[in-house]
């Protein structure tokens, strides 16, 4: 596009300004110069229009050393298990893996649960990357990643022994020559049976 008044050119920098003022970083004149020659060797409109130069000079997540989404979801996927150790590409993918469930992406075996953790995931990694790209700060995630960890070993032991309970109760009817009840409902109505028999439950 063309300016056909110096109107119209002062307000078109006026309108990148306002633009680039909310960047968290601004490009380099080299980077500059390079983006230009990239607008005139794709052989689009010029001079190039305030989107497409925003487009082309806005910081993007390589600027910020942040891998693409899909990358980042196969590094969780990899490294759930082990967060404190691992050299995380970015603290960002750290921190989305955490907000995830470190326990879910460890544990997902179909295709549908990883499809959930995946938009679960890319949600929670885009909101962080977002909050660079915008001039904020990621938080210190130690205390949550403990606390996450804890979480997980809470969440097994809950699981355990939810599993040891049924199992004892299966045990318990099958030693009266009974198969399991198949609800709540039927359990209560099978002990207030043997409790009106006076049987030895």
């Amino acid at each position: 596009m063309s300016f056909s008044t110096n109107e119209m050119l002062q307000l078109a920098k006026r309108e990148l300004g306002f633009s680039m003022a909310r960047w968290s970083s601004l490009p380099t004149m080299e980077s500059l110069d390079m983006a230009i020659e990239e607008i005139k060797l794709e052989g689009g409109n010029w001079p190039p229009s305030i989107a497409e130069l925003c487009r082309i000079f806005k910081p993007s997540l390589k600027d910020f050393g942040l891998p693409e989404p899909e990358i980042a979801f196969r590094e969780a996927c990899t490294y759930a298990g082990r967060i404190m150790e691992h050299h995380w590409s970015h603290q960002a993918v750290m921190d989305a893996t955490t907000a995830t469930g470190s326990w879910d992406l460890r544990h997902c075996s179909s295709e549908g649960e990883r499809y959930r953790l995946r938009k679960v995931f890319f949600a929670e990694y885009e909101a962080l990357c977002n909050r660079l790209l915008e001039g904020g700060e990621l938080d210190d995630r130690v205390a949550l990643l403990e606390s996450d960890e804890m979480k997980s070993d809470i969440r097994k032991a809950q699981e355990a022994s939810e599993r040891k309970a049924q199992q004892e109760a299966e045990d318990f009817w099958r030693t009266r020559g009974e198969e399991p009840p198949k609800s709540t409902e039927e359990t209560i109505a099978r002990i207030k049976g043997i409790l009106a028999e006076g049987g030895d439950a």
